[in-house]
């Protein structure tokens, strides 16, 4: 007897496109509604699907560069889903549920920055984490 095989090996793939109109240039006096900031790239090839997972670094605040006493908060919407407050610990944002054999998507990141009206000059951020993880 002959036995022959062969491996596909698994394809797990995030590629982060930021909107750079958008990305760097959020108001923070009178704060933001529904603004796009990335779109992502989804590639999986695992027959029981993937799960998209997010981070922030300060917990969904974007801190003043030079004084992290002043802050304001933001919320993300995944996928045109709800919008969520993000926390240093990764969180659940879209399961594919189950494919059937390669796949590629496209979410759009999106996010409401609460207005900081009496905010001092400087430059406010986050970093915010995005991973693909396989079911």
């Amino acid at each position: 007897t002959l036995e022959i095989s062969g491996t596909v090996l698994a394809i797990n793939d995030i590629v982060i496109n930021p909107n750079l109109a958008t990305k760097d240039s959020l108001n923070i006096i009178s704060g933001e509604t529904n603004k796009n900031v990335a779109n992502v790239d989804e590639t999986s090839n695992n027959l029981n699907g993937y799960k998209i997972m997010m981070s922030s670094l300060n917990a969904s605040k974007l801190v003043h560069g030079v004084n992290p006493a002043y802050s304001t908060s933001y919320t993300v919407s995944y996928n045109g889903g709800s919008f969520i407050s993000l926390t240093t610990t990764p969180q659940e944002v879209k399961d594919s549920g189950a494919l059937t054999g390669l796949t590629s998507a496209n979410s759009l990141v999106n996010v409401d920055v609460t207005p900081f009206g009496t905010a001092p000059a400087g430059t406010y951020s986050d970093t915010i984490t995005i991973s693909i993880v396989a079911n």
